[in-house]
């Protein structure tokens, strides 16, 4: 699979494998000694704080962020700016989450800085987990590599999340909010859009994309005003114009795109749209195979999931799908099941290829409530296993993704 060395991706995560990895399971909740940043002041130290020698841009939200990130990063590029991406999570190698100039962190350059690092861990008795442990890592590998700016995804939440030690990013911005990981931020939209505010800095610009609930804006506006930063939207539909390709996306990444068009604009930085290369966005409305139609997409929520819909009626108003879904535990099963119901086809859920735990028994009684046409295949490893010859879409979880990717990825479109 693309990008994929599984020998030394094995090597990688057994060097760090003293780590704890909170992101295994997003259904118990953490006792804040560690989903804290209490940590992160003597890790980023013991790293030199890298933090301190690059522009950062930190960006939080919901749905989007990561796409708007990328995209963000683009734009740099194309003015002529050196940059690293760290993103969360990947979808196939480690190596999607550090990324320079657009090209992913060789597997040399990755593993001599992790080595590094966690020798000083070691030596100063440093117990961070695997999270904080990869944010102080990307960031000294951007140093190292004489980037100019950090592009820095989040996480999960905004406030306490690892990435929010960065004292003085120049920039932030807050992508849509809706409901996701409640566990940990809240069962509210105000109280969940609060967790995204916390990176907003005092007197640091903010670029808040389209929100869905007026709620969430409103908290932003309220925080922004609060510390003097300034509030400001996305670009507008006429700036977009003049990059190629950019009206072909769907609506909702044209919308990601903006976000990232004024946060360039904030910083001063003039994207030349004769040098821009637009990004494979990986698990983001993704074609991965033509003949059959594979479409692979992370969303994981009701609100992602309405758009995804919106995006493939639009583009094939006529087709008919099989739409593989697995779920992931503490999301919101029913809504995403509504969501997607518009979408003319049969359903195969199944369970996402990750050891967090599957919302199964929830998804099988969405499905009945809803009245889906449905397959269950709990277990999907083989294209055999699939109805019918497509077209296909794999969604629900960037680890339901990951089930397209593995079963069809390797046949180059």
């Amino acid at each position: 699979m693309r990008g994929l060395d599984a020998t030394r991706e094995q090597a990688f995560f057994d060097l760090l494998q003293r780590y704890y990895d909170m992101e295994r399971d997003t259904g118990r909740r953490y006792p804040r000694s560690v989903y804290s940043l209490d940590r992160m002041l003597p890790l980023a130290e013991a790293a030199g704080n890298p933090e301190r020698h690059l522009r950062c841009i930190h960006v939080a939200g919901t749905k989007g962020k990561g796409s708007t990130c990328h995209f963000i990063a683009a734009l740099l590029r194309s003015a002529g700016r050196t940059e690293g991406l760290f993103a969360s999570p990947h979808l196939v190698t480690v190596r999607e989450r550090f990324q320079l100039n657009g090209e992913l962190v060789s597997y040399d350059v990755l593993q001599g800085a992790a080595r590094a690092l966690d020798a000083a861990m070691v030596s100063r008795g440093l117990e961070p987990t695997l999270f904080e442990f990869m944010t102080v890592l990307a960031l000294g590998l951007f140093v190292e590599q004489g980037c100019e700016y950090a592009v820095v995804e989040t996480g999960i939440g905004g406030r306490l999340d690892a990435t929010n030690y960065i004292p003085r990013p120049v920039c932030c911005a807050v992508t849509p909010v809706s409901y996701d990981h409640t566990q940990l931020l809240g069962d509210t939209i105000e109280a969940i859009a609060a967790e995204k505010a916390g990176i907003i800095r005092e007197n640091i610009p903010v670029v808040v994309g389209r929100q869905p609930f007026p709620a969430a804006r409103n908290v932003l506006a309220e925080r922004a005003s609060a510390l003097g930063a300034t509030l400001d939207p996305p670009a507008p539909a006429e700036a977009l114009a003049q990059y190629p390709g950019v009206a072909q996306l769907p609506a909702f990444l044209r919308e990601n795109f903006a976000v990232a068009l004024a946060v360039c604009d904030r910083l001063g930085v003039r994207p030349d749209p004769a040098h821009l290369e637009l990004p494979q966005l990986r698990g983001r409305f993704e074609v991965i195979h033509d003949a059959p139609l594979v479409v692979i997409d992370a969303a994981h929520n009701g609100d992602s999931a309405r758009r995804l819909a919106e995006a493939l009626l639009a583009r094939w108003p006529r087709t008919e799908w099989t739409i593989v879904l697995g779920v992931i535990q503490g999301k919101d099963v029913s809504g995403i099941v509504r969501e997607l119901a518009r979408i003319r086809g049969r359903f195969v859920l199944t369970r996402p290829h990750t050891r967090k735990t599957a919302a199964w028994d929830e998804l099988v009684a969405a499905a009945r409530d809803a009245r889906l046409d449905v397959e269950e295949v709990p277990e999907l490893s083989r294209r055999e296993q699939l109805p019918g010859d497509g077209p296909f879409l794999f969604t629900g979880s960037f680890f339901t993704a990951l089930i397209g990717e593995e079963l069809f990825g390797a046949d180059p479109r």
